[in-house]
């Protein structure tokens, strides 16, 4: 997600920093949550409605979410505190690239990864950089603990095809997969969207889903 840049971001982040991952040192989640539950991950987090509201629904778990843009981060970082308060305990953030993540966080940290609405590089030669590529998921497969899942979310049809494609080449299986998780009420029942799914579902996009397990 690009945004402009905003002034007050790096200030903001330096004063509201002990909600951030700031020591890329092979982590693992137990070392800054306080409750040692389970751990999930967001990569590409955005202005954080998925995460935020995730926590709000589930404050007995931990998150981390991840953008590779400062600005996001500043942006997702102001609604957290303005929504659950300047001392929420179960979401950090972090300013880095999905690339970094086993430098970051130690193997079998994590229950769960959520990959909504990735950028899709719609470009042939840019496959590599998909979130869904194989070397990316490679690092989730490490990253989980075993029975662990990634949860994939898109309404671009070539980023959900790719995604499969890659998906068979890994050491993950597929247990669900729709092509239009709201043709279905039970699918939903639980769902919690971010902006973006709730823009292109308003727009009558296919939401596209897909979980993967360790």
């Amino acid at each position: 997600m690009r945004l402009r840049n905003k002034n007050w971001v790096n200030t903001y982040i330096e004063e509201n920093k002990k909600h951030l991952i700031t020591n890329h040192k092979k982590l693992h989640p137990k070392s800054f949550f306080k409750k040692n539950k389970k751990y999930f991950l967001e990569i590409g987090c955005g202005k954080g409605e998925f995460i935020i509201n995730n926590a709000l629904k589930y404050p007995y778990y931990n998150y981390v979410a991840i953008e590779k843009e400062a600005t996001v981060i500043g942006v997702a970082l102001k609604k957290a505190i303005s929504l659950l308060g300047e001392d929420f305990l179960n979401i950090k953030f972090l300013n880095s690239y999905a690339e970094k993540l086993l430098d970051i966080f130690a193997s079998k940290s994590f229950d769960g990864i959520y990959l909504n609405f990735s950028d899709p590089w719609s470009k042939s030669r840019h496959y590599k950089k998909r979130l869904t590529y194989i070397m990316f998921l490679n690092i989730y497969y490490d990253l989980l603990k075993k029975g662990g899942v990634v949860e994939i979310k898109t309404d671009n049809d070539n980023l959900y095809k790719f995604s499969l494609e890659q998906i068979h080449k890994s050491k993950f299986i597929i247990v669900f997969n729709s092509e239009d998780i709201y043709d279905d009420k039970e699918n939903i029942e639980n769902n919690i969207a971010s902006e973006y799914e709730k823009k292109f579902y308003s727009l009558n996009q296919k939401i596209k889903k897909i979980i993967i397990k360790k």
